[in-house]
């Protein structure tokens, strides 16, 4: 899977923007506040349709513009093609292939990314919150019907949590509401089992051989209710609907949905000590590493083919040891990496890199590969 092109109108800091891409190594290179991240920014939004950074496309149109224009042609193993975001006084379009498509499941598993950001070094010891993100993103990219039952989900989370903080409580929507979060959680839950399963037998593999087998990594799902491998969906949903029976008298009381897919968490473990309370700041940041190498790799089992890799100014955050690491442990990837540090350059191959320095918004393609 790789990223052709790109072109950019009014996005960020760039007016007119067009990149021709090197199907291994990308590095971007220039001072805080240039540009680097806006353009892995753009790359980042043909996979989502949305940025990593912000949650307010309008934040993504250049000062003074009304309309903003994302593009770039792409190839994976089964064709070739042309994704599109456009922003037209705040109203989004996607184009693929020139089509028109509404939604954003039918956007997903074109281009996959795997995106590596300093805020993902702390995955280990962030809030359950991040740790749901990153299962989420993942999953939604190799199974684009799970992003819908996401949506789903929320929206019924939504309005039964409305419905929890009036006065008077219609008790017969409540239920038909409980039934509905069981049976959309029953689905997520259930996928989100089989998908920890599967990253947990990569990662520990990933993790042993970058801490020369010293270390043993084991990841488990943490959820509300007890589930066990023999658990069906619908056995799921029926747990789940026993729970937010049990706890609606509370749920009353504090005007909220206290259980719930949406509380779900993964427990880390290295040596059978707890990684998040007990695990060493480089031991954590080894953890969020094996993580990501994982992304990887599960996604090239279950589609096929490698993702696009971003690395955004992680090797600021890494000693010099741990950013060889990471690059020997990435093959057949194609990156798109950003750096303040010109020296970073050492760290890659000339003969399949192209550099690119940034300066005020204006890129340079570094020619034969030297500064």
């Amino acid at each position: 899977m790789q990223l052709k092109n790109l072109k950019l109108l009014n996005f960020r800091n760039y007016d007119n923007l067009y990149l021709e891409f090197n199907p291994n190594i990308n590095l971007f290179i220039g001072k805080n506040g240039q540009g680097k991240t806006n353009i892995v920014e753009s790359v980042y939004m043909m996979s989502f349709s949305k940025s990593f950074r912000t949650n307010k496309d309008k934040e993504l149109i250049k000062f003074d513009k009304e309309n903003m224009y994302v593009g770039g042609n792409f190839t994976n193993s089964h064709s070739e093609g042309l994704i599109e975001i456009f922003l037209v006084k705040n109203k989004k379009g996607i184009k693929l292939n020139k089509l028109s498509i509404h939604k954003v499941q039918d956007l997903l598993g074109n281009l996959n990314i795997v995106i590596f950001s300093p805020e993902d070094l702390k995955l280990v010891k962030d809030s359950p919150r991040e740790r749901r993100s990153f299962i989420d993103k993942e999953i939604s990219q190799i199974m684009p019907v799970y992003y819908s039952y996401l949506v789903n989900y929320n929206k019924i989370l939504y309005q039964r949590n409305k419905l929890l903080k009036n006065s008077n409580i219609d008790t017969s929507l409540l239920d038909v509401y409980d039934e509905s979060l069981a049976n959309c959680g029953s689905y997520i839950c259930l996928i989100r089992k089989n998908f920890i399963k599967k990253i947990y037998c990569i990662c520990n593999k990933i993790h042993k051989n970058l801490t020369g087998d010293s270390e043993n990594l084991e990841i488990f799902y943490k959820t509300q209710i007890e589930i066990v491998d023999e658990d069906t969906r619908e056995t799921i949903y029926q747990k789940l609907l026993d729970k937010l029976s049990s706890s609606r008298q509370n749920d009353i009381k504090f005007k909220m949905t206290r259980y719930g897919i949406h509380k779900d968490d993964i427990a880390i473990y290295i040596n059978n000590i707890d990684a998040k309370m007990y695990g060493s700041q480089g031991q954590q940041r080894m953890v969020s590493i094996s993580l990501k190498l994982s992304e990887i790799e599960i996604i090239k089992s279950e589609s096929g083919e490698y993702p696009i890799l971003i690395l955004d100014d992680v090797f600021s955050e890494l000693d010099e040891n741990r950013q060889r690491l990471l690059i020997n442990n990435l093959k057949d990837v194609q990156m798109f990496i950003t750096t303040a540090e010109n020296s970073h350059k050492d760290i890659f191959n000339k003969n399949n890199t192209t550099i690119f320095n940034i300066e005020n918004g204006k890129v340079i393609k570094v020619e034969n590969n030297t500064s």
